[in-house]
């Protein structure tokens, strides 16, 4: 299951260092009051998928900045140790070209977010415009040039 962009950014936010309810905030979430927030905040927290992104970028985090990783999960830990093997076999030139493509394809799921569906009404929204934009629906603006005749009298 992909996470919408919202979702991704709130990953993002929390595994940098921000609060919870701050990074809901920063992310787009918008609540009425404190227990709206805190719902919102709880929903969140019982994603399975929203809670492994954040362990995938809390990894990721530490293995760019080669901190040691005393005081995370073991999730996290464990994580590192196996996304380090893979990166350091697929950026190894000696290892045969079939190794290196298998470990990259393992690796990228956890370096790179998988791009959110589009939804019924984006799509519609893309429809839409490019119906205007060609074809028989399309605007004023985006109509062919009127073909005039080079003939001169």
């Amino acid at each position: 299951m992909s996470l919408t962009k919202r979702q991704e950014a709130y990953c993002q936010n929390v595994a940098e260092g921000l609060d919870d309810l701050e990074a809901m905030a920063d992310a787009g979430y918008k609540a009425k009051n404190q227990a709206n927030a805190e719902r919102s905040l709880k929903n969140l927290k019982e994603n399975e998928a929203i809670q492994n992104r954040i362990i995938e970028l809390r990894a990721i985090n530490l293995l760019e900045s080669g901190e040691s990783p005393e005081g995370e999960t073991a999730e996290v830990v464990e994580l590192v140790n196996a996304l380090h093997f893979f990166q350091t076999i697929y950026k190894d030139r000696g290892k045969s070209m079939k190794d290196r493509i298998s470990c990259a394809a393992i690796a990228i799921q956890y370096e790179e977010p998988k791009p959110a569906a589009i939804g019924k009404k984006e799509q519609g929204k893309l429809d839409a415009k490019t119906a205007t934009n060609t074809g028989k629906f399309a605007t004023l603006n985006n109509q062919p040039d009127m073909y005039t005749s080079k003939t001169t009298q």
